[in-house]
């Protein structure tokens, strides 16, 4: 069984990853909005069966009037809206396949990678996680490509190797 990473709000700053365990001696109350990989959006920490048993019968507070910042994901619970995590930018992926296969498609890599947190940042959750796989796709196929152009240079290499040596060229 994988175990899940899980994370919390702390007002609107998100804390985690964190183990079940952990997440169950955190500052965390029936109300806190917790998330995991296996939840498509943030829920009340109350409403999971692995954290239930943490919480004892509370009364929700009355809801303030509070303007609530525009995010994309409306929290389940109807209150403020909450942000996504943000993406994998794949940057050290980005960097090492630039340097050591194919740099003209790396850059691109590396371009993207950095385009993840700029548009996160700026609340454009949907540019970040398109930003996130192509920098993902882009280092993916640099280092197919530089794979295979190795072996290219390995096989020719074996080649005029084995020609020097048949035609006497390399006799030593």
């Amino acid at each position: 069984m994988e175990e899940k990473d899980y994370y919390y709000l702390s007002g609107e700053t998100k804390v985690g990853p964190l183990s079940l365990e952990a997440l169950k001696s955190a500052p965390v109350t029936a109300s806190t909005l917790v998330w995991n990989n296996t939840l498509p959006n943030w829920v009340a920490a109350n409403t999971l069966p692995e954290l239930q048993g943490l919480f004892a019968v509370e009364t929700a507070p009355p809801p303030t009037a509070q303007a609530a910042p525009a995010y994309s994901q409306r929290s389940p619970l109807g209150g403020a809206n909450v942000p996504p995590p943000m993406p994998e930018n794949y940057l050290v992926w980005a960097i090492l396949t630039t340097m050591f296969c194919c740099w003209p498609v790396g850059i691109f890599a590396i371009i993207n990678s950095t385009k993840v947190s700029s548009a996160y940042i700026a609340g454009d959750y949907e540019g970040a996680q398109k930003a996130s796989e192509n920098a993902k796709n882009l280092a993916i196929w640099t280092a197919i490509a530089g794979g295979i152009v190795g072996v290219i240079v390995i096989i020719i290499y074996a080649i005029v190797i084995a020609v020097g040596i048949s035609s006497g060229a390399l006799d030593y």
